[in-house]
């Protein structure tokens, strides 16, 4: 099946079929794809380590090249099979879904248990990990805060001044503030390996478009750089509860009370992030495939 069935396309943009997430066509879009592009052109073109002798199946599908788990998949030795998953020693499971709801798999898999990213579940399973909440009830809310869908990768999030009634489908959060002194936002993006964050996204936006799609400035970090040791457990401990074997996190840490928040958990993250430099993308795949292969590697 042709990548471009992933679409639905239209004279003013195209529409991805399973997030819903639509993409106009623009200056800004054409930029994205060369850049895309060109990464997926270096990654295809690039020595690849020895085989990772894993009969592997993908359910329903493997990652598109703009996924970061292709990536990561090439540089842990993991090749292309047509196994199904009975006679695989791994299931991939890899669906742009905030809810599955399918019998749980058996055998070894790759997210075959993570079967609910809602914005309600994330800060359920947060609140219950870290021992503060990120959640409220806007109905007596005497703060500005956030409401938002519930849906992965909708980005539609509004501040809300006033109280209001809940409404199905929406998710209520604290206004965080994790503005920079350059005038921008910044997100914290953590790719997990089986709970570990090998490197970090530090991830930029105007503040006026905080809750967009868009970054104007993308750089790699140090986990330990941005996180305490307790955090970096905690966070473990969370991806654990989540039973997100790989993934991205996106982290705040807010200004009012120094803490951090996970607001958002995507099992299918895309990137690396278009605004990285290009050897920045490469060497952060290497680095994720290298951990995603001694996770196998060690795994049962």
């Amino acid at each position: 099946m042709s990548v471009f069935s992933d679409f639905e396309w239209s004279w003013r943009g195209l529409r991805v079929r399973e997030t819903g997430a639509e993409i106009a066509f623009s200056k800004g879009f054409a930029w994205d794809v060369w850049r895309g592009s060109y990464y997926i052109l270096r990654e295809t073109l690039r020595r690849r380590p020895a085989p990772l002798p894993l009969k592997i199946a993908y359910a329903p599908k493997p990652p598109r090249p703009w996924y970061l788990l292709w990536g990561a998949l090439r540089q842990a030795g993991l090749r292309p099979t047509h196994h199904t998953p009975d006679a695989a020693a791994l299931t991939i499971h890899f669906v742009d879904q905030t809810l599955i709801n399918e019998p749980p798999p058996t055998g070894r898999t790759l997210n075959g248990h993570c079967t609910d990213i809602s914005k309600s579940n994330v800060a359920k399973v947060f609140a219950a990990t870290f021992g503060y909440d990120l959640s409220l009830d806007p109905s007596t809310a005497e703060e500005p805060y956030l409401e938002k869908g519930e849906e992965n990768g909708v980005h539609d999030a509004q501040i809300r001044a006033a109280p209001t009634p809940p409404r199905p489908g929406r998710a209520y959060q604290k206004l965080l503030d994790n503005k920079t002194a350059d005038g921008t936002v910044l997100d914290l993006r953590c790719p997990t390996v089986f709970g570990t964050i090998p490197l970090l996204f530090l991830k930029e936006r105007p503040i006026e478009k905080r809750f967009a799609n868009l970054n104007t400035r993308v750089r790699l970090a140090r986990p330990a750089d941005y996180f305490s040791e307790k955090e970096l457990s905690d966070i473990k401990v969370f991806c654990a509860a989540m039973q997100l074997d790989w993934g991205g996190l996106d982290i705040l840490r807010h200004a009012g009370d120094g803490k951090i928040y996970i607001v958002d958990v995507n099992k299918t993250d895309m990137g690396p992030p278009l605004a990285l430099p290009i050897k920045d993308k490469l060497s952060a795949v290497k680095t994720l495939g290298l951990a995603l292969r001694d996770a196998l590697e060690s795994g049962p």
